[in-house]
């Protein structure tokens, strides 16, 4: 039974706050029972940690979304170091035979994936000669390596985007030189409202991490080291829309918004473009594709519907697209130039 989109996200969610109640719920209980009672309390910790949410990690994403049974035992792997550094030193006897056991089948695993790095490496290299305007060439490589199961999907995306946050000093690639560029982050403002979500971030870390750091400091260090993985993702969308224009090519169109979506177009295929005006009313075949909601200021309206490929969800079609893009009369001029 394959499960729905819709399902796939509750699952996914469901499978977040499990791990959220144990760790927070776990620790909470450790610091507030007498100290006789603690080692009891540990031990309970340590078998829903390493027990308890692998088999709920098994129900809730393994088994349903058919993914390859193998990845259990990374998830073990992460749940045996994440209670090494929170769980009170002794212990951390258990978690090391614990580990022991998993290492002989978790090199198998290693090596493996290191087998497959340089076909995918392979796949890169070829999938930029074909379509170097692509954002999504890595995750496309890892799809005809490693195939495209929910796993591999969310792995590729977090990468994709990630190779964004972590390298945003890189010089912009993908830009044929039969291509006319236009940037799509200037007139929103998107950099400004950037701007303030990053300094709330900034400070949220902040007090968070004072707030957590009260009851545990390894916990706080685990809260603090995803919002600071957050950030970086933030930072990660805001450089691949600030370095992947839109594409206008004698024969094609690329329309995007950074990493979020693409839509590679035939220029034959467009039917009209025009600019959003007050009181426009885009169709129910239209795709929502502005950096910001209100920010939308052109329409393209083609003959077929065209493929939109997403960041973290599925490919969609649509026969209408309202974006945010800079200079949207010297875009439209062109377009109606034969």
């Amino acid at each position: 039974m394959t499960l729905s989109p819709v399902s796939v996200h509750k699952n996914i969610w469901f499978t977040a706050l499990t791990a959220f109640a144990i760790l927070c719920g776990g620790l909470l209980i450790m610091h507030h029972v007498p100290p006789v009672k603690r080692d009891l309390i540990a031990t309970a910790f340590l078998t829903d940690i390493v027990v308890i949410f692998p088999i709920a990690y098994y129900y809730l994403l393994i088994r349903p979304l058919k993914l390859k049974k193998w990845s259990i035992f990374l998830v073990i792997s992460c749940c045996l170091a994440v209670a090494y550094f929170i769980l009170p030193a002794h212990q951390r006897y258990y978690i090391v035979q614990l580990r022991k056991l998993s290492a002989c089948i978790e090199l198998g695993i290693l090596i493996y994936c290191v087998s497959k790095i340089k076909k995918i490496i392979a796949s890169y290299k070829q999938l930029r000669v074909q379509a170097p305007y692509s954002p999504y060439i890595l995750r496309q490589s890892m799809f005809n390596v490693l195939g495209n199961g929910i796993g591999i999907k969310l792995m590729a995306s977090e990468l994709s985007i990630l190779r964004f946050g972590l390298l945003f000093w890189r010089k912009q690639k993908g830009i044929p030189l039969s291509a006319t560029s236009y940037s799509i982050h200037k007139e929103s403002g998107y950099i400004a409202m950037f701007c303030i979500v990053l300094f709330a971030c900034f400070a949220e870390l902040m007090g968070f991490h004072l707030l957590i750091a009260h009851y545990s400091k390894t916990a706080a260090f685990i809260v603090s080291l995803l919002t600071v993985y957050g950030i970086v993702i933030i930072v990660g969308d805001l450089v691949a829309i600030i370095k992947s224009p839109v594409l206008v090519m004698p024969d094609k169109v690329v329309l995007r918004t950074g990493i979020r979506w693409v839509a590679v177009i035939d220029r034959d295929n467009i039917i009209s473009v025009e600019k959003v005006r007050t009181g426009f009313e885009p169709g129910e075949d239209c795709f929502q594709g502005g950096i910001l909601k209100s920010s939308v200021n052109i329409c393209f309206t083609f003959a077929h519907p065209v493929s939109i490929e997403r960041i973290y969800s599925k490919t969609v079609s649509a026969k209408q697209i309202v974006m945010t893009v800079d200079k949207t009369d010297e875009l439209i001029a062109q377009l109606r130039r034969t």
